[in-house]
């Protein structure tokens, strides 16, 4: 009876010294996942950032060689005015390309991507941009708020969801703001007047 109680005793302490290293490496465990996903998402973040630099370092270089190569014939003629439009709907793009082209505005480039938009701005210098509040990796208001210091020339317009985003792009910098509901005309007859291009 003796050596049953003395053989449950130890068991006992067995599993109580088990029990206690498991709930400690269970801890540990959790701990070290936590700093891992830590790490993992300040590694993301580093990525994602990181990602966004070389999109828009790659738009500055390829638009400086190709503005490089039309400069020459930039010097023989006087240079409409330029712009630049970041909006992930080709089919309003195509729309107020066409309204600006026939008013003498030449549109250096369509992209969807706000980083792509950031580093073309730098390198273009555009007369005109006009900047989506949604665009891929970069928001438009970040958009507006880079071109702001990198091409302070620049005059602005940007598109918004809803009028309860007006706000924001005009605080980053927009000259004008409207929303999507406004039609293409309309929208490129705005950006005509920010240059004071004739408006027809």
């Amino acid at each position: 009876m003796r050596g049953s109680s003395s053989q449950e005793l130890g068991l006992a302490t067995r599993q109580l010294r088990a029990i206690e290293m498991f709930n400690s490496a269970r801890a540990l465990a959790e701990q070290a996942s936590a700093a891992a996903e830590r790490t993992r998402e300040m590694r993301m973040d580093t990525a994602r950032r990181m990602e966004v630099l070389r999109r828009q370092h790659d738009a500055v270089i390829s638009r400086a060689h190709a503005q490089l190569r039309v400069s020459g014939e930039a010097l023989r003629s006087p240079a409409p005015w330029r712009a630049v439009i970041a909006c992930r709907s080709s089919w309003f793009t195509d729309k107020v390309s066409r309204v600006l082209t026939r008013a003498a505005v030449d549109v250096v480039t369509h992209l969807d991507n706000g980083a792509d938009a950031i580093g073309v701005v730098v390198a273009e210098q555009p007369d005109l941009l006009l900047v989506e509040d949604a665009l891929l990796m970069v928001t438009g208001e970040e958009v507006v708020r880079e071109s702001r210091t990198y091409s302070p020339g620049t005059r602005i317009g940007a598109q918004v969801a809803h009028g309860g985003r007006v706000g924001a792009l005009l605080d980053a910098g927009a000259d004008a703001v409207v929303t999507r509901q406004v039609p293409p005309f309309d929208v490129a007859q705005q950006l005509l007047a920010l240059v004071g291009a004739p408006v027809g």
